[in-house]
């Protein structure tokens, strides 16, 4: 009886961990706080203690807290050093709990499924509602409680949970509302931009489908090559037309460039050769005559910065170059009402006023041509993301072989960046790698520890190799490539949870104690 009140409860708290942990920071600490407390008073040491000695993927979570414990001898700074090991709690307890308790059976894990994939369902309305109700809300913070890049990855898992669940119980009503539910979900990422998504989800299909195609029934084979090839190809096709329409010359830029306007001002023809929608974003430009031409358009100074942060003049220079118009009195003259308005919000694009794929691949070539006409990686994530592995790369080869302990990986990559008189320095950044943050922190010897022990987890542990924990583990290391996942407490919760519940075993045959 006692046994059985404790795991009524072990299951309940799975259930509000999965739903805490995309809503709320404080309620995911007391909840798996609570789960570890719950575990101890179980007691059943014994047993416990039986499931510890034969789980190969808690002896590499094992290893690699004591990695973090040994490298805390090399560190400087101890007290982050500490910060992080508190942080990074859940990643080591959790996993202790639930390989080390009874599988799920089939119930409660649909009681668990349901209860996740609820919950993200509930967070996107939200986001949603947040969107049509917050003026000029950055993508960034549409999502309420968590990152927008963590919630990403939410999605993904509950993509792959939905596929899987209309795989194993092949009914009518179930194949529709899943197919509902994954089309709001890859319609709510493009509402994020959240490019690694995308990326992620074909990857981790391609993958599936390659390893797994043995295992699957001929026509379903069939159907899934057909449905991930062309949705592959659609990807390339229009990622490749719409890198086409941006970048090929409108006639605008390719007929003999004027020296005056219309009303005999002199054009200033710029020579740094960005281009945005088809045209040179500085041809064309006759300063006085748009501040004069503004001043009559607009109730926000030409040299003022919007309500949204953004500066009026670029962000009109940019909107007309992308309309095709002269940067003149005559160009401003054909705005409309909206697109005035567009531009005082700090819209540069009337690309960006439509979320979706264009929009995605326009922002990602305007930050490419950024970097190539200036180097700047100012407010642009990709080649944030570019300057924070290249000074990270450069840092660990100074330190290859042990690292640089714990603690110390903001430290230097901060240095790093302050002495190559980086843009970002003086931001207090990661190196947005986990296989570099662990590389930093760690050395090679440290980092191949690691990956050696949950390589061979992964291979000792049948379970592993299920369709649903492979998709996991693949949205996982997919993950880090582009993200320092394991930084935030609900990438933390998100790993441990997941790869735990998904790896264990079935239960054996226990009897029950009272």
């Amino acid at each position: 009886m006692r046994n059985q009140i404790h795991r009524k409860i072990y299951i309940l708290l799975l259930c509000l961990l999965v739903i805490f942990m995309t809503t709320s920071v404080f309620m995911t600490n007391l909840v798996w706080v609570l789960l570890l407390a719950n575990w101890v008073l179980e007691w059943n040491w014994r047993e416990k203690f039986s499931d510890f000695r034969q789980n190969h993927l808690l002896h590499a979570f094992l290893v690699l807290l004591a990695v973090h414990l040994l490298w805390l001898l090399g560190t400087d700074n101890l007290s982050y050093a500490l910060y992080d090991m508190q942080k990074k709690l859940p990643l080591f307890l959790l996993p202790l709990v639930i390989l080390t308790t009874p599988r799920p059976n089939a119930k409660e894990a649909m009681n668990i499924g349901i209860c996740y994939v609820g919950t993200v369902l509930v967070v996107t309305g939200m986001g949603l509602v947040r969107y049509l109700t917050i003026a000029d809300l950055p993508y960034r913070d549409i999502v309420p409680h968590i990152s927008h890049i963590r919630f990403s990855l939410n999605l993904c898992l509950s993509l792959f949970m939905l596929a899987w669940a209309a795989l194993k119980y092949p009914r009518p009503w179930l194949y529709g509302l899943n197919l509902l539910l994954s089309l709001w979900f890859l319609t709510f990422l493009l509402l994020i931009h959240s490019y690694t998504a995308f990326i992620i989800l074909l990857v981790t299909a391609v993958v599936l489908l390659l390893a797994y195609r043995r295992r699957m029934e001929r026509p379903l084979r069939t159907v899934a090559f057909f449905l991930v090839g062309g949705v592959l190809l659609l990807s390339v096709g229009l990622c490749g037309y719409y890198c086409y329409d941006y970048y090929h010359l409108r006639p605008l830029s390719t007929q003999e460039l004027p020296k005056t306007t219309a009303n005999g001002r002199l054009y200033i023809h710029g020579q740094d050769g960005l281009i945005e929608n088809g045209n040179y974003v500085h041809y064309y430009v006759c300063d006085k005559e748009m501040r004069q031409e503004w001043a009559k358009r607009s109730r926000f100074p030409y040299d003022s910065v919007s309500n949204s942060g953004w500066s009026v003049y670029p962000t009109l220079l940019r909107y007309l170059n992308a309309l095709g118009l002269t940067k003149d009195s005559a160009g401003v003259a054909q705005l409309t009402p909206d697109d005035i308005a567009a531009i005082e919000k700090g819209i540069a694009n009337p690309v960006y006023q439509q979320p979706g794929p264009r929009k995605m691949v326009y922002v990602l070539c305007y930050e490419l041509e950024n970097y190539r006409c200036y180097h700047s990686v100012k407010d642009f994530s990709m080649l944030q993301r570019l300057e924070l592995w290249g000074n990270g790369w450069k840092v660990f080869k100074q330190h290859p072989w042990l690292g640089v302990g714990t603690g110390d990986v903001v430290d230097v990559c901060q240095a790093g960046l302050n002495q190559s008189h980086s843009a970002l320095a003086h931001k207090d950044m990661h190196t947005h790698n986990q296989y570099l943050n662990f590389l930093l922190a760690f050395g090679l010897v440290g980092f191949v520890t690691i990956v050696f022990f949950f390589v061979r987890a992964i291979v000792r542990t049948a379970s592993c190799r299920r369709i649903l924990f492979a998709a996991f583990l693949c949205i996982l290391l997919i993950s880090f490539v582009s993200e320092d996942t394991l930084e935030t407490l609900a990438g933390i919760v998100f790993t441990s949870l997941f790869l735990s519940l998904l790896s264990i075993p079935h239960p054996k045959n226990r009897k029950p104690q009272n």
